[in-house]
């Protein structure tokens, strides 16, 4: 589960060099595969290896300058860690950029590669549990920096059915604090086009990890739990209790397989595709990220306004 991993089982490509400014990664690096090259300088490394694809699984604040240099170095296929820039203004000269060069990026958010979500999606398409009524998710540890993880499946899983997102609220959460110093925790409401509201909240991840969604629909309920792992499904039966009331079975069907699924090979194939053929997409690019920090960031600003409603 690393951008290193995924290219050192990757059959179709050879990972040849890496750079870093710890000189021990180079030793870990050489445990794993002896012949790999290690420089300190990525403009260095990519003029003198002139790879195909580079993966770029720096610190968020760093993204926007890395990507750019990469662009104008000719690299037409990058993966990208999250999110794509530090700012909605970075994320907009990086799009411009990626147009006018005919590249492709990448972007991890990880449940876009992975197979049994992508299999949900259609599920859910497809009326698995009919028209969506009211949706609920949970994310620890920043907005930007998980948060945009848990807003990017709900746009995946839910587009199709509900439009986009078109207004958000957000407050601040204040008891939850433990946080990247450059983030935020932040709860709120997003409103898709077709007016479902999904609520998001952040938990505390000193007390544990969360990744929870729960989609309720007029033919049933999916919950996505286990920080992503695990998918059921609740159907509808008639109350034990009172006459003539239905309610949801407490015996859910299990939609898939609950281990941990190789989301980062799913990931490096796809970026291979990407590269061998020119009508091969990503599954996730720089401008469903883009969309994803467009909700961010309206959802800040709409918390220093005490939660007003903000158009995207």
């Amino acid at each position: 589960a690393s951008h290193f991993g995924m290219w050192l089982k990757n059959k179709d490509c050879e990972l040849v060099s890496i750079c870093d400014k710890n000189k021990s990664a180079f030793k870990k690096a050489k445990i794993l595969k002896k012949q790999i090259k290690f420089y300190e300088n990525y403009k260095k490394m990519i003029k003198a290896e002139n790879p195909k694809i580079v993966s770029i699984c720096t610190w968020k604040d760093t993204h926007y300058t890395i990507t750019k240099e990469c662009l104008k170095l000719g690299i037409k296929v990058i993966v990208l860690e999250k999110p794509l820039a530090n700012n909605i203004n970075q994320a907009k000269k990086l799009i411009k950029l990626v147009k006018k060069l005919n590249a492709k990026i990448l972007v991890n958010h990880r449940r876009r590669y992975d197979e049994q979500v992508i299999k949900l999606k259609k599920k859910i398409d497809n009326d698995i549990i009919g028209d969506i009524l009211q949706v609920s998710s949970f994310y620890v540890y920043g907005i930007l920096t998980t948060g945009t993880h848990l807003i990017d499946t709900l746009r995946m899983l839910l587009k199709n059915k509900l439009g986009e997102v078109d207004k958000v609220i957000g407050v601040v959460n204040k008891l939850n604090n433990f946080k990247p110093k450059d983030d935020i925790n932040i709860d709120g409401f997003l409103f898709f086009k077709k007016n479902v509201i999904a609520s998001i909240q952040s938990l505390d991840m000193k007390s544990y990890d969360n990744f929870d969604i729960i989609i309720y629909g007029k033919k049933g309920k999916i919950e996505i739990t286990d920080i992503g792992r695990k998918i059921l499904k609740y159907k509808i039966i008639k109350s034990p209790e009172h006459v003539g009331f239905t309610e949801l079975d407490r015996k859910p069907v299990l939609l898939c397989n609950p281990k941990p699924r190789n989301q980062f090979g799913y990931l490096a194939k796809n970026a291979v595709m990407c590269l061998k053929n020119k009508k091969t997409l990503p599954l996730c690019d720089e401008n469903e990220s883009f969309k994803d920090m467009d909700i961010i960031n309206k959802l800040i600003i709409s918390s220093k306004k005490n939660g007003k409603k903000i158009k995207i």
